[in-house]
């Protein structure tokens, strides 16, 4: 099987000849890590895109990437990135979309976004002209010669990848003014997700059309260690007929796997995504309590991709192989599964930590769906 056979067969609970592996991606200072533990010269790191500079980490341990078809969701036109303060830690900026970030200058962190551009409803009204959905601006030149390399892929996973009707607010309000947004002015949020939703599918028709995704990637990013940051109730009023018209549309366009991407203890909210049209979530993250084993129990149509723990790799390769031994048996003896770790390797990865549990995966010969 090619690698997007066996992806489809596996969400389609099909048998497959082999565990489906797919990883979210690799972390920058992962790949500089490697470089001085015997990574081969010549092997890139990875970028979103399968289109980068190739051969990469994915290349190296033949694991599948996502293809990712993106038209620009967001502004139309960029301000010029201005730097507001620096030191020699860290440095203060507005970037192209009028937020303010503080970021560190000492390796990995979660930079700190400080101000967003939108506050009220005349913020919102101010930048109509820059969200609208004019097709002809959000697709590269090239984009056709870039949309029949993808419909031809045999190895890479193709998505549509779109920012959802949390993520893409919070991108350009912020969470916590959001999430007040939703009581305090709830007919702007209504009018934001509903200007959200037409611009997903009329921007999105035509890059599905040429490209014929595996799946629609849903950026969500709304839950965390403890949940959900939008309960039941507040979803099921304002998010759930968002996602009933986008997967209706969806699915009348051939797509038929719609796989949401949150992090944190998404528990609450997956019977709401499922009765909203969605067919599977990733990443599953283990500190967060998300035991895919039980989770695929408890929803057994669920598409579920991620779930295996990446702290463990960090550890024994005796902790490794039981970390496998969790989850993939049982996991593909259920089907509607991919193996991936929940969320990108991190820096804390030995090399062959990470070789030995794609090795381990690979070498698996139990049930197959």
């Amino acid at each position: 099987m090619t690698n997007r056979e066996r992806f489809r067969a596996s969400m389609a609970f099909e048998p497959v000849d082999r565990p489906c592996h797919v990883e979210h991606g690799f972390w920058y200072e992962t790949w500089l890590r490697w470089q001085k533990e015997g990574l081969p010269v010549g092997i890139k790191c990875p970028v979103l895109s399968y289109m980068g500079d190739r051969p990469d980490l994915f290349d190296y341990f033949d694991v599948i990437r996502y293809g990712q078809v993106r038209p620009e969701q967001y502004l139309l036109r960029h301000s010029e990135h201005q730097v507001l303060e620096e030191t020699d830690s860290w440095v203060m900026y507005r970037d192209g979309w009028g937020r303010t970030i503080k970021s560190s200058k000492l390796g990995a962190s979660v930079p700190q976004f400080l101000d967003y551009p939108i506050k009220t409803r005349r913020d919102y009204e101010s930048m109509r002209e820059q969200l609208a959905p004019v097709i002809d601006q959000r697709y590269p030149a090239n984009f056709d010669e870039i949309a029949a390399e993808m419909k031809a892929q045999d190895e890479v996973v193709v998505c549509a990848h779109m920012d959802g009707f949390f993520g893409f607010p919070r991108e350009l309000i912020g969470a916590e003014r959001v999430l007040f947004m939703y009581y305090d002015d709830p007919d702007l949020m209504r009018e934001i997700i509903a200007d959200r939703v037409e611009f997903l599918m009329t921007v999105y028709e035509h890059a599905i059309r040429e490209t014929t995704p595996d799946f629609a990637f849903v950026w969500e990013d709304m839950c965390y260690t403890n949940g959900p940051l939008v309960g039941p109730n507040l979803f099921r009023e304002f998010l759930l007929p968002a996602y009933k018209k986008l997967t209706n549309w969806l699915r009348d366009m051939g797509v038929t796997s719609i796989i949401v991407d949150s992090d944190g203890d998404v528990r609450l909210l997956l019977p709401l995504w499922l009765e909203g049209g969605v067919t599977g979530c990733l990443p599953f993250e283990v500190k967060a309590g998300m035991d895919v084993v039980k989770l695929g129990e408890e929803f057994p149509t669920l598409q579920i991709i991620g779930g295996v723990d990446k702290h463990v790799l960090e550890r024994t390769k005796a902790e490794v192989d039981a970390e496998v031994e969790r989850v993939v048996p049982a996991m593909m003896k259920r089907g509607g599964y991919a193996v991936s770790l929940d969320h990108h390797v991190q820096p804390e990865v030995p090399m062959e930590n990470y070789r030995h549990f794609v090795e381990r995966v690979r070498e698996y010969r139990g049930p197959l769906g």
